[in-house]
C-alpha cells in the first residue's frame, strides 16, 4: 500500500507568509495610535495594510510597499516612544508630508482592488510605474525623518556652545566611539572645568535620535559647521570623517525572507527540515513527466519516501520550491502529493521529500483499460477520475482561496498520474508570474474537459475488445456527456451516481450499462443517436428493423415494424410524440455571391406547400426544402426499447442489439426556378454621367453595366416578379410554378408565350436518425 499521511487542516492560503507579515504589522502600528501626532498616519497605514489583501495584480510590490511605509511609522514610534509631547517643530511638519503620501498610496491600492482584471491588465505598466515612483517617496520621507534628526543635532549642539567656550564629548555604544571636538581656535582653560558626563546628558536630553544604530540613520560619518567662530564636527574614531548621503536598506525578497526562517528542525507546520546529508536517494524514476519530473526514490531516518529536486537556474529553483512548500503544507487529500519535509536552505539543489507514490502516466493507463474494459467498465473508469479531479481541485480552492480563474489555471497546468491504486495524483502546476488568462467557459466546463480529452486517443487504437473503435469511442463519449455535471450545475456527481461508483469498487458487477443508462434517462439527457444516409422514404420515424451483416448501410435495411402502427396492437409506444416540420432556405446570386435566406411555407389544402419567390428578370432562385419528422424526446424513445427490446427481437427472432428504431427522418430537396424574360430596355445616353463614374442599377441582376444620363422614362428600373412554387410531401408529386397564390396552374396555351419562367428539380437526398443497443444491454 502506499504511504498517506493525513493530517487535518481547516485554513491556508498561499500566501500566508503575506497575512502573517501584514497581521504583525497592523498590530505594530495600531499601538500609535493613541499618540495625536502620529495617529492620522497611523489609521491610513493601517487602511493600506488592509486592503493589500484585495489586490489583484502585482500583489508582492504592495505588500513590500505597505511594509516600507508601516516600518517608517514604527521605527519612528520607537524613537519618540515618551517624547511625543517635546516632539520638534520640523518633525511634526515630516510626519504631515508623509501623511499625504500614504493618502496617495491608499487611493492608489483602492483604485487597484476596484478595478476589473482587464482594467489592471491593460495598465499594468502604469501600475508599475506607480509603485516605483511611491517607492521613491517613501525613500523621501526616511530622508526628511533623518533631517529633522540632524537640524535637533545642530539644534544640541548650538545649545552646549552656548553653555561652554569649548569641550569634547565622546560616547561609547555598540562598540564605536563618537566624538563632539572642539575646533582648536576656540580652546580655552575653562574648558577643562567643563564635566564631560554633564555635557553628554545635555546633548542626550537635546537630541535623544542621536542614541539610534548608526546604520539605520547614516549618521556615523557625518560634518557640521556653525555660523559662531568655534565649529564642532561630529567623527567616528575609527575612520576618517566624511559627508555620505544617507541610504535606506533594500527590502529582502519573499525568497530571503523564507529562507531566513528556516532556523529550527521543524517548522511551525510541524514539517521536518532536512540536511542533505540527512537523505539518501536511490534509483531515479525516468518516466516520470510535468512536475513529477525529477522525482526519485529516497530513503530518510529509515523511512521510504520519493524526493523532487529543483534543478536549474538557482533563482528560478529557489521561487518555485518555495512555492510548492508553501502550497503543500497546506493542501491534505489522497489525490495531492503528500509532503513529509523539505531541505533547510543550505542544500545546493533545494528538494522536497513526499510519501512514496509510483506514478504512472495517465494516457497510457487511461488507454489500456479502455482497450480491455467493458463499455460500461470504461465509462466507469472516466467517471471515477473526474470524480478524483474534481475532488482534488475543490479541495485546492477552498484551501488556498483561489477564484474559479486560479482553479482553472491550476486544472490545465497541473499534471496527472495514476498510482498503484488507480486513484489519480495530480502535480502542481508550474510557476506562473505576471499573467492573466480570459477564457469564455466556466469552471465546470474545465472539469469535464479535463476528464473526457482522455478518449482522444481512442480511435487510433489498433486493438480493441469488440466493436469499432471509433464508434465505440462514440458511445462512451455520450454516455459520460450524458452522466456528468452540466455547466450550469454543480462540479461534484450527483449522490446516486457516486453510490455506484462506490459499490463497484467493491463488485465489479455493480458498475452495468443498464444501470448506467438508467442514471441519464431519469435525469432527461440520454439522447444519444447515430445519423446515416438512407434512400428516400425508405424509413419512416417509428420504424424498427435491422440490417443484414450488421452493418450501417440503410439500403439493406429490413423493416420489422412501427412501433405507432404496434401501439393500436397492445404494444403500447405511449409517450412517444412525434414533431413534424417542413422549412426551406432560398440561395440567389447577387454581387457575383450567394445569399441564403431561411423561409417557410403556407399550407393549402391536398397536403401543398406554397413558397413565394420573387424573381428578377434573367435570374434564379434555388430553393431547398427540408421535410423532418422526428421524436420530440430521444430520451423516452430509449426508455421505450430498453423495456420493449425483447419482447420484439424475440417475436421477430432477432438478437436484442441488433433491433434499430429510426427516431428521425429528413428528406432534402431542392428546386431551382428560372426567370427567361427578356430584358429590361435600356436608354443608352450618347454623354457621360455627370459624376464621372458608370451608371449601376441595384436590381439589374446580371445585366451589363451601361453608361446612363439622369433618371426617367428612359431607364426604367427593373421590377422582381412574384412567382409560387408548390411543392408536396406525397410520393409521385411533381412540382409546379405558378402566378397563382391558391395553387392553381396555369393554362397550357399561356406557358408558351406570356410564361416565362421554368423550374427544375434536383436529386433528393435522404438522412435517418436512429438508436440500437449494445450486447451489454442483454448480457446485464
Amino acid at each position: 500500500m502506499a504511504l498517506r499521511v493525513v493530517k487535518k487542516r481547516t485554513t491556508g492560503s498561499i500566501g500566508i507568509d503575506t497575512v502573517l507579515t501584514t497581521a504583525k504589522m497592523a498590530a505594530d502600528v495600531t499601538n500609535l495610535m493613541q499618540f495625536p501626532p502620529a495617529a492620522a498616519a497611523a489609521s491610513i497605514v493601517l487602511t493600506i495594510i488592509q486592503m493589500v489583501a484585495d489586490i489583484k495584480i502585482n500583489q508582492n510590490d504592495c505588500v513590500r510597499l505597505a511594509r516600507r511605509a508601516a516600518r517608517l511609522l514604527v521605527d519612528l514610534g520607537k524613537r519618540m516612544e515618551g517624547k511625543w509631547d517635546d516632539a520638534p517643530r520640523a518633525l511634526l511638519d515630516n510626519i504631515a508630508d508623509f501623511e499625504i503620501t500614504c493618502i496617495s498610496i491608499r487611493d492608489f491600492m483602492q483604485k487597484a482592488s476596484e478595478g476589473s482584471w482587464f482594467s489592471r491588465f491593460v495598465s499594468k505598466a502604469m501600475i508599475e510605474t506607480a509603485l516605483t515612483d511611491y517607492e521613491r517617496q517613501l525613500d523621501d520621507a526616511a530622508i526628511a525623518f533623518q533631517m529633522a534628526s540632524l537640524i535637533e543635532i545642530h539644534y544640541a549642539i548650538g545649545t552646549l556652545q552656548r553653555s561652554s567656550t569649548g569641550g569634547s564629548l565622546q560616547r561609547s555604544s555598540t562598540g564605536r566611539s563618537l566624538q563632539l571636538i572642539d575646533s582648536p581656535v576656540s580652546m580655552s582653560p575653562a574648558l577643562g572645568s567643563i564635566d564631560p558626563s554633564t555635557q553628554l546628558s545635555q546633548l542626550s536630553q537635546s537630541a535623544t535620535l542621536v542614541d539610534a544604530d548608526p546604520e539605520e540613520l547614516s549618521l556615523s560619518k557625518a560634518s557640521f559647521d556653525s555660523s559662531r567662530a568655534s565649529s564642532f564636527v561630529l567623527v567616528e574614531e575609527t575612520g576618517p570623517a566624511e559627508v555620505t548621503e544617507p541610504a535606506v536598506p533594500p527590502l529582502p525578497t519573499e525568497e530571503e525572507v523564507f529562507l531566513a526562517s528556516i532556523t529550527e528542525a521543524n517548522d511551525e507546520f510541524g514539517f521536518r527540515r532536512y540536511h542533505q546529508s540527512d537523505v539518501i536517494i536511490r534509483k531515479a524514476n525516468r518516466k516520470a513527466v510535468g512536475w513529477f519530473a525529477g522525482t526519485a526514490d529516497a530513503q530518510a531516518n529509515g523511512q521510504k519516501m520519493t524526493i523532487k529536486r529543483y534543478e536549474g537556474p538557482k533563482e528560478k529553483a529557489v521561487r518555485q520550491w518555495m512555492k510548492d512548500v508553501k502550497m503543500l503544507r497546506n493542501l491534505y487529500h489522497e489525490n495531492l502529493p503528500q509532503i513529509l519535509g523539505y531541505s533547510d536552505g543550505k542544500a545546493q539543489t533545494p528538494f522536497i521529500l513526499l510519501a512514496s507514490v509510483p506514478s504512472r502516466d495517465m494516457s497510457g493507463y487511461v488507454q489500456m483499460s479502455l482497450n480491455n474494459l467493458t463499455l460500461a467498465g470504461s465509462a466507469g473508469m472516466l467517471l471515477k477520475l473526474y470524480r478524483d479531479i474534481t475532488s482534488a481541485v475543490l479541495h485546492v480552492q477552498r484551501q488556498l482561496a483561489l477564484t474559479n480563474s486560479q482553479a482553472q489555471d491550476f486544472i490545465e497546468g497541473a499534471t496527472y498520474t495514476v498510482d498503484a491504486d488507480n486513484c489519480v495524483v495530480l502535480g502542481l502546476p508550474p510557476l506562473k508570474e505576471g499573467l492573466v488568462t480570459a477564457r469564455s467557459y466556466n469552471l465546470q466546463e474545465s472539469l469535464v474537459d479535463r476528464a473526457l480529452q482522455f478518449l482522444k486517443d481512442l480511435e487510433a487504437a489498433e486493438e480493441t475488445r469488440r466493436g469499432d473503435p471509433a464508434q465505440r469511442g462514440s458511445k462512451i463519449h455520450s454516455l459520460l456527456r450524458s452522466l456528468l455535471p452540466q455547466s450550469r450545475d454543480d462540479p461534484t456527481l450527483p449522490s446516486d451516481l457516486l453510490d455506484l461508483l462506490d459499490d463497484a469498487e467493491d463488485d465489479d458487477r455493480a458498475m452495468s450499462l443498464p444501470a448506467l443508462r438508467s442514471l441519464s434517462i431519469a435525469r432527461q439527457r440520454h439522447d444519444q443517436s447515430w445519423h446515416e444516409r438512407a434512400p428516400v422514404r425508405k424509413c419512416a420515424v417509428g420504424d424498427y428493423g435491422w440490417i443484414p451483416q450488421g452493418t450501417r448501410n440503410f439500403e439493406e435495411f429490413v423493416r420489422l415494424g412501427n412501433v405507432f402502427e404496434d401501439c393500436n396492437g397492445g404494444q403500447g409506444a405511449e409517450g412517444l410524440e412525434v414533431v413534424l416540420e417542413t422549412t426551406g432556405t432560398q440561395v440567389h446570386i447577387a454581387n457575383r455571391f450567394p445569399e441564403r435566406t431561411q423561409c417557410q411555407p403556407y399550407p393549402l389544402p391536398d397536403e401543398l406547400e406554397g413558397w413565394p419567390i420573387a424573381l428578377m428578370p434573367q435570374s434564379s432562385v434555388t430553393v431547398f426544402v427540408r421535410r423532418e419528422s422526428r421524436m420530440l424526446s430521444v430520451n423516452d424513445a430509449w426508455q421505450f426499447l430498453l423495456n420493449r427490446a425483447s419482447t420484439l427481437a424475440t417475436r421477430h427472432s432477432v438478437k436484442q442489439h441488433n433491433l434499430l428504431l429510426v427516431t428521425r427522418s429528413l428528406t432534402v430537396e431542392d428546386y431551382q426556378v428560372h426567370d427567361r424574360s427578356p430584358p429590361p430596355l435600356v436608354h443608352r445616353s450618347p454623354f457621360p454621367p455627370m459624376n464621372g463614374f458608370p451608371g449601376h442599377n441595384p436590381f439589374a441582376g446580371h445585366q451589363q453595366h451601361v453608361h446612363h444620363f439622369g433618371a426617367g422614362p428612359f431607364n426604367p428600373v427593373p421590377i422582381p416578379t412574384l412567382v409560387y412554387l408548390f411543392t408536396s410531401g406525397k410520393e409521385g408529386f411533381s412540382a409546379y410554378i405558378t402566378d397563382n397564390a391558391l395553387g392553381k396552374p396555369r393554362p397550357q396555351e399561356f406557358r408558351s408565350t406570356a410564361w416565362m419562367f421554368a423550374c427544375q428539380a434536383g436529386w433528393p437526398a435522404g438522412f435517418v436518425d436512429y438508436i440500437q443497443l449494445d450486447p451489454e444491454d442483454a448480457e446485464s
